[in-house]
């Protein structure tokens, strides 16, 4: 009898452990979703790395040496910007109209002209971005769906919410070992593994600035670097909001 009471009782506590700890995992998925597409409505704040990490410099440098595109170091920061748009815009959507991104320069003859911005290669690896991000953002959504209802499910049962200090060390915890680890193994090296990792091995997916306006414009990889850091403070920033919100909901239903 006492073995079925002790068996009963740790199932009980596996169960609130397992529960508790979707619940701040699906939060966390959550806040990083939100994070996420509130700055793709911004660009991922493109214009304003753009002049932190004096790309307009890149672009000069490294324009003339492109052995695919011509005279791109001639078109103005305005494109620039509005390409990268068009860029984000095209991974959100499966890839479409990739090949109709374009950039006009004037050229000696003072004549516009006109040229495609990505070569075959790009194109390729922008589809395979945005199949990924298609994945990504579906299954974000269920974690999404699955906080809702595990929130809903305490607040009906009127049973207390896994402690929010508890999920927020864990969280930030979590953050902090996986900044740390990249920090050690290098930010480059990881960007490139993940790289091997997610993508078609036949596809191409690495580009010398030389190879690609693309990267060129991007300053690739160094840009990703503060765009995962206010990625990253945006989405501890609304896991916080969300776990007050729901916390001050289920203290007023209770």
């Amino acid at each position: 009898m006492l073995w079925q009471l002790y068996l009963l009782c740790m199932i009980n506590k596996i169960s609130h452990i397992l529960i508790s700890s979707l619940y701040s995992f699906s939060g966390l998925v959550a806040a990083f979703f939100i994070a996420w597409i509130m700055m793709f409505k911004v660009d991922f704040l493109y214009p304003s790395f753009y002049e932190l990490l004096s790309i307009d410099e890149t672009i000069l440098e490294f324009g003339p040496q492109n052995y695919y595109k011509k005279s791109f170091e001639l078109t103005s920061k305005e494109q620039h910007i509005s390409i990268f748009s068009d860029i984000v815009k095209a991974i959100h959507n499966d890839g479409a109209d990739l090949t109709k991104i374009n950039y006009t320069y004037t050229n000696k003859l003072n004549q516009k002209v006109t040229s495609t911005f990505l070569h075959n290669a790009e194109v390729i690896h922008l589809q395979d971005v945005a199949h990924l991000l298609n994945l990504l953002l579906k299954m974000a959504l269920g974690f999404l769906f699955i906080w809702c209802v595990l929130s809903f499910s305490f607040i009906y049962q009127k049973k207390p919410l896994p402690s929010f200090k508890s999920q927020l060390k864990c969280m930030l915890l979590f953050i902090s070992t996986a900044v740390l680890v990249v920090l050690i193994l290098g930010p480059q090296k990881v960007f490139y593994w993940l790289h091997t990792v997610v993508f078609p091995t036949d596809n191409k997916w690495f580009f010398y600035y030389q190879d690609s306006l693309m990267t060129t414009m991007m300053k690739a990889p160094i840009l990703f670097s503060p765009i995962s850091v206010v990625l990253v403070v945006l989405a501890v920033c609304f896991f916080i909001v969300m776990n007050l919100a729901i916390g001050k909901v289920s203290g007023y239903v209770s």
